[in-house]
């Protein structure tokens, strides 16, 4: 049990690094390709992301004041 729970965490790890990798290849391909795509989806991120920008509504960190 504890083999097959190691193996499937190492497997997690191994597929979150393979999509980090290959968003970072498409974002560096975007920038060359389409500028302004780029920023755009740079920016929504940082956006959605990013605690500096708490009180915007689509932020995660967003608390409505009631």
């Amino acid at each position: 049990m504890k083999d097959k729970l190691f193996m499937g965490f190492l497997r997690l790890c191994l597929v979150w690094v393979v999509f980090a990798l290959c968003f970072d290849v498409y974002m560096i391909t975007l920038s060359y390709v389409n500028q302004e795509e780029s920023d755009r989806i740079s920016k929504e991120l940082t956006w959605k992301f990013d605690g500096t920008f708490k009180n915007n509504p689509n932020n995660i960190w967003y608390k409505e004041k009631k």
